[in-house]
């Protein structure tokens, strides 16, 4: 959900190895950015579907195990793969394409296409319907519009092309039957730390705002909006004075622009995602306004905005770490092996002073030379 300029991304290292990709520490941090690096404890549920009315209960990617003969047996079976998303225009996707299309080329596992819908339902269910016309073993997809797409995944099922799901899962589609499972980060708790971080720097006091996705059933956003009003409802004296919404992030910008006009005492906006934080960023320098934006998510060009202050933190994902647990999930679906309705990635909490070794654990490469330049001695 983001965009990123991603010169030699091809070069991404690391599919999971002895030890999960994010667990791995940097030695000799200073104590706060050594804090940071350490990821927090998984929610406990994901989102409510048929057969968990409560949530999915969340497992760790730790809990997908191959063998070398289930390796082995996944590339005696020459077995196929779509990857229709939502959007390529930006870092989220082609990290989470990058960690899939990496380790299925490990499990013998052949990507016949990679769709790119440009964030709009019409263009993924079409290409949804494509994909299916090409009979792949699996497809993977993050929905638009987990609502009015819905139909167009269950023909999918239908057709027996198992399905893994990447953050939202489209309305009554049952795991372990419509779909193998759904992978994601730990959304509410990303939103949840940032707007924490935000409070503290307002000095628990004042009017705040909330800008994010208006399609609330678009799970994993609306987890965040949830993350952020929890954190907001902690703090007495903290305002939340409107919760503003667009259909998409460029959009941000409009939104951001009318909130600050209407409540020009406003000290701070928690975004659902740094693209639109970005916009957010815009819209406050041409008001000449100076407020507090926290967001989630963190990549090459969202780093700049660390750098320069613009973000004091963000609840960040993984991308590309999902994207290998969910290569990993499929490969044992193939296998007819049980998984996990839901897996989570946790959280990693990114401030200045641990961006480097936040956005090189994100990205699997070193920050570009701007980013350094940028922090002046500050981050590590």
């Amino acid at each position: 959900m983001r965009i990123l300029n991603t010169i030699g991304l091809v070069a991404l290292i690391g599919v999971l190895g002895s030890a999960p990709a994010w667990c791995e520490e940097k030695k000799d941090l200073p104590p706060e950015a050594a804090e940071l690096m350490k990821p927090l404890p998984i929610s406990p549920t994901g989102q409510k579907v048929p057969g968990f009315p409560d949530g999915a209960p969340a497992s760790s990617p730790d809990a997908l195990k191959l063998s070398d003969d289930d390796i082995a047996q996944l590339k005696s079976k020459h077995f196929t793969a779509g990857i229709v998303m939502h959007t390529m225009d930006a870092g989220w996707p082609t990290l989470q394409v990058a960690g899939i299309k990496s380790t299925l080329k490990d499990y013998g596992i052949d990507v016949v296409a990679v769709t790119d819908a440009k964030f709009e339902p019409g263009n993924q269910i079409r290409d949804l319907e494509q994909m299916i016309a090409r009979k792949p073993d699996v497809i993977f997809s993050i929905p638009i519009d987990p609502q009015s797409e819905a139909t167009a995944y269950k023909k999918a099922a239908a057709a027996g092309i198992k399905l893994v799901f990447m953050d939202n899962v489209p309305v009554d589609m049952t795991p372990g039957k419509d779909y193998l499972t759904v992978v994601a980060s730990d959304n509410e708790k990303n939103a949840y730390y940032a707007a924490q971080e935000l409070a503290a720097a307002i000095g628990g006091k004042g009017e705040v705002g909330v800008i994010t996705l208006v399609y609330d059933y678009y799970y994993s956003v609306a987890a965040r909006k949830a993350g952020a009003l929890k954190a907001f409802a902690e703090h007495p004296d903290i305002k939340v004075a409107e919760v503003g919404t667009f259909t998409s992030p460029e959009k941000a910008y409009g939104v951001a622009t009318a909130m600050l006009t209407a409540h020009p005492d406003m000290k701070g906006i928690f975004v659902a995602w740094d693209t639109p934080a970005q916009q957010v960023v815009a819209a406050a320098k041409t008001l000449g306004r100076k407020i507090v934006i926290t967001t989630n998510d963190i990549a090459q060009d969202s780093a700049l905005n660390v750098a320069r202050g613009e973000f004091l933190a963000v609840g960040a994902q993984r991308p590309y770490d999902q994207g290998v647990t969910e290569a990993k999930a499929a490969a044992i679906g193939l296998l007819g092996k049980e998984i996990p309705p839901y897996i989570e990635v946790p959280t990693l909490r990114v401030k200045k002073v641990n961006l480097l070794s936040a956005l090189e654990l994100v990205t699997k490469e070193p920050a570009p030379s701007s980013v350094p330049k940028l922090c002046n001695g500050e981050c590590y």
